[in-house]
């Protein structure tokens, strides 16, 4: 398999962007006729997978969690940050949207005591209590072709 163009990557984060924040989303140097979904298949979303009321959504695919390939996401930049403040509920949709592979998801000392493994079109749904402040990695804790990008995810506590 090839690399992607950097127009293909660009179309794939717009319409994942959409689908996260139904919001319109300009990048410049796109010309107004182009738009991803005439430039990409179309993308399937599995069966329940919708952000939860005052959570979270996690879109995984090909690509890493919320696109974390194209978000440079690497031990200088954490991708995606979910931020929350210590007492609160914890809502998360995580959603495997790549057509090939499972992905993992894992989050430290709150989401971690078996390995979760997402198959393609699966959709899981995680709640818990942020009852300690600090900061705890989210991850793939399964070996996929992306991998090394989902290992940087951060949940972030405020006390």
């Amino acid at each position: 398999m090839g690399r992607p163009s950097t127009k293909n990557l660009i179309l794939a984060t717009l319409t994942i962007a959409g689908v996260l924040a139904s919001s319109v989303v300009l990048v410049e140097g796109l010309r107004a006729s182009e738009s991803a979904a005439s430039a990409l298949p179309a993308v399937v979303l599995p069966a329940g997978c919708v952000r939860p009321a005052g959570g979270f959504l996690i879109i995984t695919s090909q690509y890493g969690y919320n696109d974390s390939v194209l978000e440079g996401a690497g031990p200088a930049k954490a991708w995606p940050v979910v931020a929350v403040n210590q007492g609160q509920t914890v809502k998360i949709t995580v959603c495997n949207i790549d057509r090939i592979e499972s992905h993992g998801f894992q989050v430290g000392s709150y989401y971690d005591k078996t390995i979760v493994s997402i198959a393609p079109g699966q959709v899981v749904s995680v709640s818990f209590v942020a009852s300690q402040a600090g900061t705890f990695p989210i991850y793939c804790a399964i070996f996929c072709a992306i991998h090394l990008f989902m290992e940087y995810g951060q949940l972030r506590v405020s006390s």
